[in-house]
C-alpha cells in the first residue's frame, strides 16, 4: 500500500510545472501548509493549557447564578449551587474559587473576600449536578454573603456568581457559673486564685474572657458587683475542665478581700457571678459572710487552722463573752487541719426541731486549743 501511494503521489507531481513543485516544497518546508489535523498543528510541542489557547478552546465555565445559602447552626452555613459545564453548561468544569466576607461581594470586592480552604471545596461535578459545601468556624448571629467562580483547564474563568447572604444562629448559652473559686494570701499584698475553667456553652467548649473582682465586703449580687474592684489583665481562659491560677498583687496590706469571676463568650453570653471566695489575708485568722444570715442562707466561714493544736469553731450562747470550750450553743468545728486556710459552712437549721434557730446574735469564735486566735459578732434572722 505504501509504495502504491508514492507511486500515485509521483505521478500527480508530474502534472504541477516546475515553479509549482519550487513553491509546494517550499511552502511545506516553512509550514504554510499543515498537513492532517482539525485545523491545529499536531506537532506543537506546547499543546492545550494556560496561555496556549491557540484558537481551540476560548468558552469559560457557564456563570453560577443559583448560590444559595441552607441549614445555618450557630457556627456554620451550608452552601448550594448547580454545577456549570466546562464550556458554558456542557462538560464538566475543572474547579471552584468560593469567597465569603462580612459584606457584599462584588468584582471590585472579590480580592479582598475570604477564600474557602480548597480542602473543602468540592471538585465540580458534570454539568447539571447539585453541589454542596458546609463551611464551619463562622460567628455566630453574624451574616455572611458568599460568591464564586469556576474555571476549566485552560484555564478560562467564568463570570462572579450572584452573592446570596445567610445569618448563623445566635449562640444564647453563656458559659457555666464558677463554683469553686478559691483565693489564698501569698504575701500581705498578693492573693492567688484557683478555679475549674467553664466552657463557651455551659461546660463545653473554651470561653472567650474572664472578668475577675475584688472588694472588702462580700460580692454577693449585681449591685456588689457594679462596686467591685475589676482586675485590669485577665488571663485567656483555658479549654472546660482545665485548673486555673491567677494572681491578684498590689492590694492593701493586712486586709481581708472577698473575689468573684464571671466568664464570657465570644458574642458577649456572660455567666452568673462565682462563688464569694473570701480571702483570708496572712495576718487574719477568722472571715466569714454575709455579717447577718436570713433563714435558709449558709453562714460561708474561712478560717485559719493550727498545724499541731485542735481548731475549734464555735457559736457561743447570746449576750456571753466567748472562752474556749465555754458557754457554747454549737460547734461547728473540731478537729486537726493542716496549716493553711480551710473553709465550712452553716445554716442555722436545728434538726430537734426541724426550725432555724430564734432571731438573735452570737458570737462566733476560733480557737487553737485552748488559745482564743479571733472572734466576731453574728446575726441571724428570719
Amino acid at each position: 500500500m505504501r509504495t502504491v501511494n508514492v507511486r500515485r503521489a509521483t505521478e500527480q507531481l508530474r502534472h504541477f510545472s516546475k515553479p509549482a513543485l519550487v513553491f509546494l516544497s517550499l511552502a511545506l518546508s516553512l509550514g504554510i501548509l499543515a498537513v492532517g489535523g482539525c485545523g491545529k498543528d499536531e506537532t506543537d510541542p506546547a499543546g492545550p493549557g494556560p496561555g496556549n489557547n491557540n484558537g481551540w478552546d476560548t468558552i469559560p465555565p457557564a456563570t453560577v447564578t443559583d448560590l444559595r445559602l441552607r441549614s445555618p447552626s450557630t457556627q456554620s452555613l451550608a452552601v448550594v449551587w448547580t454545577a456549570p459545564g466546562d464550556d458554558g453548561m456542557a462538560g464538566t468544569a475543572r474547579r471552584y474559587d468560593i469567597r465569603y466576607s462580612k459584606s457584599s461581594i462584588t468584582d471590585t470586592s472579590w480580592d479582598s473576600s475570604t477564600p474557602v480552604d480548597a480542602s473543602i471545596v468540592p471538585t465540580p461535578k458534570p454539568a447539571g449536578n447539585v453541589e454542596t459545601m458546609v463551611l464551619l468556624g463562622l460567628d455566630s448571629g453574624t451574616e455572611y454573603f458568599f460568591a464564586l467562580k469556576t474555571s476549566d483547564e485552560v484555564p478560562n474563568v467564568s463570570d462572579l456568581s450572584n452573592c446570596p447572604s445567610g445569618t448563623t444562629l445566635k449562640e444564647t448559652i453563656p458559659p457555666d457559673d464558677i463554683s469553686d473559686l478559691v483565693a489564698t494570701a501569698i504575701d500581705d499584698v498578693t492573693f492567688v486564685l484557683n478555679w475549674t475553667a467553664p466552657g463557651d456553652d455551659g461546660m463545653s467548649g473554651t470561653a472567650a474572657q474572664y472578668d475577675i473582682r475584688y472588694s472588702r465586703n462580700p460580692i454577693l449580687d449585681e449591685t456588689n458587683w457594679d462596686s467591685s474592684t475589676p482586675v485590669a489583665v485577665t488571663p485567656p481562659p483555658n479549654p472546660a475542665g482545665f485548673s486555673e491560677e491567677f494572681t491578684v498583687t498590689g492590694l492593701d496590706p493586712h486586709t481581708n478581700y472577698f473575689f468573684v469571676v464571671k466568664t464570657g463568650d465570644e458574642i458577649g453570653n456572660w455567666s452568673g457571678l462565682s462563688n464569694n471566695a473570701p480571702g483570708l489575708a496572712l495576718s487574719e485568722f477568722l472571715l466569714f459572710f454575709p455579717s447577718t444570715v436570713y433563714a435558709g442562707e449558709n453562714l460561708n466561714i474561712a478560717f485559719r487552722a493550727s498545724a499541731d493544736r485542735p481548731t475549734m469553731i464555735a457559736l457561743h450562747r447570746r449576750g456571753t463573752v466567748p472562752v474556749c470550750g465555754q458557754n457554747l450553743f454549737k460547734v461547728l468545728v473540731n478537729d486537726v487541719y493542716p496549716d493553711g486556710v480551710h473553709y465550712t459552712t452553716y445554716d442555722f437549721f436545728d434538726p430537734n426541731t426541724g426550725e432555724y434557730v430564734p432571731e438573735d446574735s452570737y458570737p462566733i469564735s476560733l480557737c487553737w486549743g485552748s488559745e482564743m486566735k479571733d472572734w466576731q459578732w453574728v446575726n441571724f434572722r428570719h
